[in-house]
């Protein structure tokens, strides 16, 4: 097993990314650059953070979105770059952002580098505004209503297709909170009936919208990463791989019973080959456990604890509530309500 300590502690409002040792998150008031290059972390330079409690990382800027403009703060050379605009930011690449032109009714997209904005379409469906949408790249632009899934061209606009799901239920249903996701050309989403009595987990083709596979084997909360789709059930990991629809099962249920734990959901977070998600112990409603697991050797490498006061009686009342989690190579942050931990990686001797 791997150890950690805690190295840092402080009052924030979210919790962001990370590059190499250093940690991005916002305070109140501002976005703050914490170096942990040093002997004790310090905070390099802060960013006035008018209000944004919304971020990510792109290049070498940390990107926050108000109602007013998209901002981004260059770490590098410490510039700020601001487009003014009532916009909303729905999916991001490696290189630029996309989003909702809503005064102009039009998609555009923004290039980090250069700033250079390129209008993609404009559109007259006021559904493009109310919907969640989802992008796949250099292929079109969707969004999810009710029972359909309506899909168009990136560059122009046109309708390419629609997926109704009651071919499949026969009875009104939804996707689950709208969310879809994209991997290896293929659109991916968990749906289920409104008394849900049937459910499904679903993959499309994004070129014909044809249904490739549906599985009930694994569903509700799905995440991307590395092309593949996750799901984390209480004691089995759901891998399901886009190219050959074929789905593989981590069982980890005796770890887990070891333990007497419960994994979860709520926040998971990758970082090359492991996994950090939250767990509670069996028996408790309260989800104050974080943990590690390797994908390669598909064994756990850390739990950690989070209490409120770890000197009182470890309690239901004492436990602390985890929101989210980030991670690289040496640090894990855990952000419980308003406050984030930091834990730093010991050396192995």
């Amino acid at each position: 097993m791997i150890s950690y300590t805690l190295k840092y502690s402080s009052e924030i409002i979210n919790l962001y990314f990370f590059k190499e040792q250093v940690v991005y998150f916002s305070r109140k008031g501002e976005i703050s650059y914490i170096n942990f290059s040093h002997n004790l972390p310090i905070v390099d330079f802060k960013f006035i953070n008018e209000g944004n409690n919304y971020g990510f990382f792109i290049e070498d800027s940390f990107c926050t979105q108000s109602e007013t403009s998209i901002k981004f703060y260059n770490i590098t050379d410490r510039s700020v770059f601001e487009v003014k605009g009532k916009f909303f930011i729905f999916a991001k690449d490696n290189k630029s952002i996309y989003f909702l032109d809503s005064p102009n009714y039009s998609f555009k997209r923004l290039y980090s580098k250069d700033k250079k904005i390129e209008v993609l379409f404009s559109f007259q469906e006021e559904d493009f505004l109310l919907y969640p949408k989802f992008l796949v790249p250099s292929l079109g632009i969707g969004y999810s209503k009710g029972n359909f899934i309506k899909f168009f061209n990136l560059y122009k606009g046109d309708f390419l297709w629609q997926y109704d799901l009651e071919t499949y239920f026969h009875q009104p249903a939804q996707i689950m909170e709208g969310r879809v996701l994209v991997s290896n050309n293929k659109i991916i989403f968990f749906a289920h009936t409104e008394d849900w009595s049937n459910y499904a987990t679903f993959v499309l083709d994004a070129q014909t919208g044809q249904v490739l596979f549906t599985t009930q084997e694994m569903g509700m909360k799905l995440i991307t990463y590395n092309d593949f789709v996750y799901q984390i059930q209480r004691k089995a990991i759901k891998i399901l791989d886009p190219k050959n629809l074929k789905i593989e099962t981590i069982d980890v249920s005796t770890y887990c019973d070891e333990q007497s734990i419960f994994l979860d959901d709520h926040t998971v977070f990758f970082y090359e080959d492991k996994l950090y998600t939250l767990a509670r112990e069996q028996g408790s409603d309260v989800y104050n456990i974080w943990v590690i697991f390797n994908l390669k050797n598909q064994l756990f490498e850390h739990r950690e604890d989070m209490f409120i006061n770890p000197k009182k009686k470890k309690d239901e009342k004492n436990k602390m509530f985890i929101n989210d989690i980030q991670a690289n190579d040496n640090l894990v942050a855990i952000r419980c309500s308003d406050n984030l931990y930091i834990f730093e990686k010991e050396l192995e001797e």
